[in-house]
């Protein structure tokens, strides 16, 4: 997959960085050449200087092979007019832009955009502590259909395996974080104190996820 990133700043470079890591094609912009210093050594994809809605700057970066496109800096005037030029001039499939400002959001979408809101990211975490306690945190929400969230595993006394915290078509493991490695568990994985699991529920089944990850051991 070919990529193309405008902003290499805390968010940009760590997405970059991570594709790049994945075996991704990457070329990241930023009007500030400093700011490539936050990329790590071992970061193989392309650097350039400039600014994200100049058509020559993107056309520099390859743009025209670009399967997804991403405008990540922290200035959604900026982001959006990266992105405009991304979708409307060349016509990239896949736009994702950062927005900070919630009331915006519903002009980005209509333009085709996929939106990444830190703000609206940020208001739901911090509802899911005071739901779900400091050991959960909320990681997405869809069309107020999923939820998908993340809790540390704290064993009830006996071993458990995956599928003993899953509940048909309603709650489901889609990943377990075990010595900051990710993976796929199998259903019959037996869960280790300390492992990071992220769950997706759905939204009407979020007070039998409480009940599940809320359990004390003496229940």
């Amino acid at each position: 997959m070919y990529c193309v990133i405008v902003g290499c700043g805390l968010v940009g470079s760590r997405v970059a960085a991570m594709l790049s890591h994945n075996s991704h094609n990457v070329a990241i912009i930023d009007k500030n050449s400093d700011a490539f210093a936050n990329l790590p050594p071992e970061f193989d994809g392309t650097t350039i200087h400039g600014i994200g809605f100049d058509e020559e700057v993107l056309k520099s970066a390859g743009i025209m092979q670009a399967d997804v496109f991403a405008a990540l800096t922290d200035n959604d005037n900026i982001n959006i007019m990266s992105s405009a030029v991304a979708k409307s001039i060349f016509k990239v499939e896949r736009v994702i832009t950062r927005v900070f400002n919630p009331e915006r959001e519903k002009t980005f979408r209509a333009l085709g955009l996929e939106i990444v809101s830190p703000t609206l990211l940020g208001a739901e975490q911090v509802y899911s502590r005071f739901i779900m306690g400091e050991n959960k945190a909320h990681l997405y929400l869809a069309e107020n259909n999923f939820e998908m969230f993340e809790h540390i595993y704290e064993p009830m006394g006996k071993a458990e395996k995956v599928q003993d915290i899953e509940i048909n078509h309603e709650i489901r493991v889609v990943a377990l974080i075990r010595n900051n490695q990710v993976f796929i568990p199998a259903e019959t994985d037996i869960l280790k104190k300390g492992d990071r699991i992220v769950t997706i529920s759905i939204t009407s089944a979020l007070h039998k996820a409480e009940n599940i990850y809320g359990r004390r051991k003496e229940d």
